[in-house]
């Protein structure tokens, strides 16, 4: 949320759609290289949908070229767009990978999950963890 509302004061529309399609992009081509590593480490998982790899392979060749590109043209933006995602690396360990964490940050993360999903209206509000039920 901090992120957002930084970039936000930026004002300028079209180079906010700049730094979110970079960051599209990038995850799209990091998504088909997880489906490609996938399918060489365990290729026998059950898949729902199977492609032949010529296809994953042929988009990342694309967009290795688009994205690289992209770097070149205007590594300005580009760059922004990675520090954007980048944000996201401590709010991974503070609230994913740091198992073993005092209560009262669980309960933040909580109130923060119920305080959000109230404001945004995406789903019914369950305050309270499941383990007390």
């Amino acid at each position: 949320c901090f992120a957002t509302l930084i970039i936000m004061l930026v004002g300028d529309t079209y180079t906010l759609i700049n730094y979110v399609s970079f960051i599209n992009y990038l995850c799209y081509g990091v998504t088909i290289m997880g489906l490609i590593v996938l399918r060489w480490k365990k290729p026998k998982i059950f898949r729902p949908i199977k492609v032949n790899l010529l296809i994953p392979i042929t988009y990342l060749a694309f967009w290795a070229f688009l994205l690289i590109f992209s770097l070149y043209s205007d590594p300005i933006v580009c760059g922004v767009g990675l520090i954007i995602v980048l944000t996201g690396v401590p709010v991974f360990f503070l609230g994913v990978y740091w198992r073993n964490k005092p209560k009262c940050v669980n309960r933040l993360i909580e109130s923060m999950t119920c305080w959000g999903q109230k404001l945004c209206f995406v789903v019914y509000p369950q305050c309270g963890s499941a383990e007390e039920e």
